[in-house]
């Protein structure tokens, strides 16, 4: 039993390891550049997936639904359909292209932390800035004429 566990933290410890090192990685070009941004944003799914805060975020949506039936004068219903078009389960890690144009950054503050939403003229892609790292995640397309209502932060 003794050496499953050390095999299991072993692996525990590589995996992380393998996560830093991608996430790490220095900015190369061509195929080898791709190759490497690929495996980088597969990674950070996975920690992403792994670290349930999709879950959270969709449980947080749902937590909050009075409230933000409120404050937009929406119905509650209204506020669920929202929510579940945004379809939180679906976003990912991502590659910005080099043709993304940005349109729009919101600074806004939730659960405490501070942060930075940059949307494209692209629809597909947002960029989250949040303890010092930025994020680039694909938007679904049920969710992308949702990010218009950004602007109403601030």
């Amino acid at each position: 039993m003794g050496k499953i566990i050390k095999v299991f933290i072993g692996l525990i410890a590589l995996m992380i390891v393998g996560i830093l090192a991608l996430t790490l990685l220095p900015s190369m070009e061509g195929a080898v550049g791709d190759a490497a941004s690929s495996a980088k944003n597969a990674a950070l799914n996975v920690a992403l997936d792994a670290s349930g805060a999709k879950n959270r975020v969709q449980q947080a949506l749902e937590s909050h639904v009075d409230d933000i039936a409120a404050a937009t004068g929406l119905s509650s219903s209204a506020v669920e359909q929202g929510i579940d078009q945004l379809a939180v389960s679906d976003w990912e890690v991502a590659t910005l292209p080099d043709s993304a144009q940005e349109t729009g950054t919101f600074n806004g503050s939730a659960a405490g932390i501070d942060g930075t939403v940059t949307t494209y003229d692209d629809p597909s892609y947002v960029t989250v800035e949040a303890y010092g790292q930025n994020v680039t995640l694909r938007v679904p397309e049920s969710a992308q004429s949702y990010l218009g209502y950004l602007s109403y932060l601030s």
